[in-house]
């Protein structure tokens, strides 16, 4: 059976050509579709996954996510056209995609050496900020230590002076 196109498609399956369109469009990734300039064919093997994401979306009113979650825990597997890719690639694009994955392999290679540094940074923070907390908990402990030893103090020296009573405050 040869490719068919959107028309044939749409009688196939009994849906209008602009939703066939929509529906190929919208989950091309799962279907096996082939460009020939502006025309877009389908292969007869997937013409069954499209009456499925038809009744998908009219019997069980999924939405375009739902229904690509549903495709890839299916099974279905992603198709990709390599002639088409291949087509559309010419050597000055093909060198530049190439320039560009050198670029980006730099620019995530100096990423990875930020977040190490950045790592080490935080654990020298971390570790800064343990002793500082455990400098303030010795103060506390000193400070609560002599406030301590203050009142201790003022107590033995209120025990030690003779209590004279209210009215006589200015005998010594």
């Amino acid at each position: 059976m040869d490719w068919m196109n959107i028309n044939e498609i749409s009688k196939v399956i009994d849906t209008p050509a602009p939703t066939v369109r929509r529906y190929i469009q919208k989950h091309q990734a799962f279907l096996n579709i082939k460009k020939q300039g502006k025309k877009i064919l389908l292969h007869p093997d997937s013409i069954e996954l499209l009456k499925k994401i038809r009744k998908w979306y009219v019997v069980d009113n999924m939405i375009d996510i739902e229904i690509d979650n549903k495709l890839k825990t299916s099974g279905y597997k992603a198709v990709i056209d390599v002639e088409s890719i291949e087509q559309e690639l010419d050597s000055s694009s093909l060198d530049f995609v190439k320039a560009m994955f050198k670029e980006q392999r730099a620019i995530n290679e100096q990423l990875m050496e930020n977040n190490k540094l950045l790592v080490e940074e935080i654990k020298e923070i971390k570790q800064s900020y343990k002793e500082s907390e455990n400098k303030r908990e010795q103060r506390d402990l000193a400070l609560m230590e002599i406030v301590r030893s203050m009142q201790e103090t003022k107590k033995s020296i209120a025990a030690s002076e003779e209590k004279k009573k209210w009215w006589e405050f200015w005998k010594l």
